[in-house]
């Protein structure tokens, strides 16, 4: 049998590598989206974007729109001394726009974003299923030390904003306990101001500023990416930055 792809591994990386042209796969850690290889391309995992202990990769193969495999392996992480980022305070309504990705090769070029509902706690759309979760913010801060924090100048306006997000997380999670899957993750266009088609990150952003604050981010392109809500709120005079780690840096306007 022709072996398709080749994974390896050292104390810091996993390496996946497609050997065939027309495949493709996606990738998932502990059953959350982590990323695709598209023909015979690799790409690399950041092991010290996941804590301590053991995870399951799951690589799940697939042929036009036919899943014709899945493939598991467990994998350990060992990391000494993770250290406790938390320096600073967050409120409702802070945005963090990282520019690194747990995806290396995406680093600079998609990015992250998330909404803290609380001092502790934010919102998300991370990939793959949920689509919409509750985290820590701790863990956004570990997996993206390359990120900004803004805050509106309006604490009101914040605090609309995040609590639009609790009440779609929480429609969401009546969605699927009535066995819809609304919304769910994919970057494929759609109109902005709709929630229920699809959700990515910072697209959950703008919904949840622009439903709950009434507040309306502009969008240059078809899609809302964090490299557009990095860039709209440096120069958003109803914002202010917080906190910018030095290596911030999108590589493509999109």
């Amino acid at each position: 049998m022709m072996k398709k792809f080749i994974l390896t591994q050292s104390f810091h990386w996993i390496k996946f590598v497609n050997l065939v042209p027309h495949s493709s796969y996606h990738l998932y850690v502990d059953n959350h989206f982590v990323g695709s290889v598209h023909g015979a391309n690799e790409m690399k995992l950041k092991k010290g974007y996941f804590s301590n202990g053991k995870h399951v990769l799951t690589i799940i193969e697939q042929e036009g729109q036919l899943i014709v495999g899945q493939h598991h392996f467990t994998f350990t992480v060992k990391q000494k001394g993770i250290r406790n980022v938390r320096d600073r305070t967050f409120q409702a309504g802070d945005i963090l726009v990282a520019s690194d990705n747990v995806l290396q090769e995406m680093t600079g070029y998609m990015g992250h974003a998330a909404l803290a509902i609380s001092e502790d706690e934010l919102i998300e759309s991370p990939g793959g299923f949920p689509a919409i979760k509750q985290d820590s913010i701790q863990q956004f801060l570990e997996k993206h030390p390359e990120h900004a924090q803004f805050r509106p100048k309006n604490k009101e306006m914040g605090e609309k904003a995040a609590q639009n997000a609790i009440d779609y997380l929480q429609e969401y999670k009546e969605n699927l306990n009535n066995g819809e899957q609304k919304p769910v993750f994919n970057f494929a266009l759609s109109n902005l101001s709709d929630p229920w088609q699809y959700v990515y990150c910072s697209k959950l952003i703008w919904l949840s500023y622009y439903h709950g604050a009434g507040y309306e981010f502009e969008n240059d392109h078809l899609w809302f990416s964090p490299e557009d809500l990095y860039t709209i709120l440096s120069e958003d005079e109803n914002f202010k930055t917080v906190y910018e780690q030095e290596n911030v840096s999108f590589k493509v306007d999109t």
